[in-house]
C-alpha cells in the first residue's frame, strides 16, 4: 500500500495516532496530538488533517464526539510505509541471548522451540506459538522397536534431521525383544532412505492385509511431516487486552488457536515465501479472527525442515516491537539448527 496522496504532516499525524492508540487503547484527540508531541499547529489544524485522513479511510471514530482511531488501511499502511526503523533495544537483545546460553548446549530442538515462545510471549505481550521443524521432505533414517511388556512395545522413528517421533504399539500378539529387532530389520531394509509424504503414500498402496506393526510404524513416521510439536505461551496476555475482554470475541479466537486450525493456514500460506508475514483483520481467511493481528515467519532446520513462530493478538498490536522479535527470533534458530552448528 502507498500513500501517495498523504503529505508529510498528513504521514506524520496518521503515525502518531496509531501510535498513541496502540500505546493507550483509547481513542486520540486532536488536543492530545498538540498537548503531547509539540506540532507546532493548532488542534483546529490537526483536527482538519484527521478529518481528511478519516475520508480516506486510514482513520475512523468510535463516538460523534470522540477521537480518532486506525482502521485496518491505516494499520496497513503504518506497518509498510511509516514505522520506525525495526530492531530490538540493546536490553532486549541481552535478554534473550542470555535466556538461550544458558540451554544452547543442550542442543534439543523441543526446548529451543519452548523457549522461543515463552521470550516472544514476553517480547510481544501477545500469544505466541512456536512449532519444531517439519518436512513432507523428511526421510525416515531407522526404526527402532523396544519391548516394554509382552504385548507392548515402543515404536521409534528417527528422521533425517534428527527429530525422533515415538508411540507406544499394543501388539496382538507376544514378542520377544529378538523378534521385534527382527521386524525392526525388516523394516529398515524396506522403508529406510525413504521420503516421509512417499512413505505414507506407500502405506495406502500395500496389498491387504498389511500388519499392524507397519501400519503403527506408518503412523509415527507421519508425525514428522505437517506441523510439528506445538509451543504456546501467552494466551492469557492477549486476553488481558480491552479487545478480548468480552467472551463473545475472544471464544472464537481461543478456538482457532487451540484446535489448530490457524497454524494449518498459516502452515500452507506462510511456507512458500520467506521473511516476516504481517496479516491484518480481513486479511485473516478466518472469519472469526477478523478483529485481530498476526505477525508470522518460519525458521529453518537442518535437512530442509522449517518450523513456524506466530504472534497473535488484536488488530491495536505493537507492531514494531512485534516484528522485530518474530524476525530476531526466527533467525536465530535457524543458526541454531544449521547444519554446521548440529555437527560441531
Amino acid at each position: 500500500m502507498r500513500d501517495l496522496n498523504l503529505s508529510e504532516r498528513a504521514r506524520l499525524v496518521l503515525k502518531l495516532v496509531i501510535e498513541e492508540y496502540i500505546a493507550t487503547a483509547k481513542p486520540v484527540a486532536s488536543a492530545t496530538l498538540r498537548d503531547k508531541y509539540g506540532l507546532g499547529v493548532s488542534s483546529a489544524t490537526l483536527r482538519n488533517e484527521m478529518a481528511e485522513l478519516e475520508k480516506m479511510g486510514y482513520l475512523t471514530h468510535l463516538h460523534t464526539s470522540g477521537g480518532r482511531v486506525p482502521s485496518e488501511a491505516g494499520y496497513r499502511l503504518y506497518v509498510e510505509n511509516l514505522m520506525d526503523n525495526l530492531g530490538l533495544s540493546p536490553a532486549d537483545l541481552r535478554r534473550v541471548e542470555h535466556q538461550f546460553h544458558q540451554i544452547e548446549r543442550v542442543r534439543d530442538i523441543e526446548r529451543w522451540a519452548e523457549l522461543a515462545a515463552s521470550v516472544l510471549a514476553q517480547l510481544a505481550n501477545n500469544a505466541a506459538l512456536v512449532t519444531t521443524p517439519q518436512s513432507e521432505n523428511l526421510q525416515l533414517r531407522r526404526i527402532h522397536l523396544i519391548q516394554l511388556h509382552d504385548r507392548s512395545a515402543l515404536v521409534i522413528a528417527v528422521m533425517d534431521d534428527g527429530t525422533v517421533r515415538q508411540s507406544v504399539y499394543e501388539m496382538p500378539y507376544e514378542a520377544s525383544q529378538e523378534e521385534l529387532d527382527s521386524i525392526a530389520a525388516a523394516l529398515n531394509a524396506e522403508f529406510a532412505g525413504e521420503v516421509t509424504s512417499r512413505l505414507v503414500r506407500r502405506a495406502r498402496d500395500l496389498p491387504a492385509p498389511v500388519s499392524d506393526i507397519v501400519r503403527a510404524v506408518i503412523d509415527v513416521v507421519s508425525q514428522a511431516s505437517g506441523i510439528g510439536e506445538v509451543h504456546q505461551v501467552g494466551l492469557t496476555q492477549m486476553l488481558a487486552q480491552p479487545e478480548f475482554q468480552s467472551s463473545e470475541r475472544a471464544r472464537p479466537v481461543i478456538e482457532m488457536i487451540e484446535g489448530g486450525s490457524l497454524l494449518r493456514i498459516l502452515s500452507e500460506r506462510v511456507a512458500r515465501w520467506p521473511g516476516v508475514h504481517v496479516i491484518i483483520g480481513s486479511e485473516i481467511p478466518i472469519p472469526e479472527m477478523q478483529n485481530c493481528a498476526i505477525v508470522t515467519a518460519t525458521y529453518r532446520a537442518a535437512g530442509g525442515s522449517q518450523g513456524l513462530l506466530t504472534v497473535v493478538g488484536p488488530m491495536r498490536m505493537r507492531y514494531k516491537r512485534t516484528i522485530s522479535s518474530v524476525y530476531y527470533l526466527s533467525n536465530l534458530l535457524s543458526e541454531l539448527l544449521s547444519d554446521k552448528y548440529l555437527e560441531s
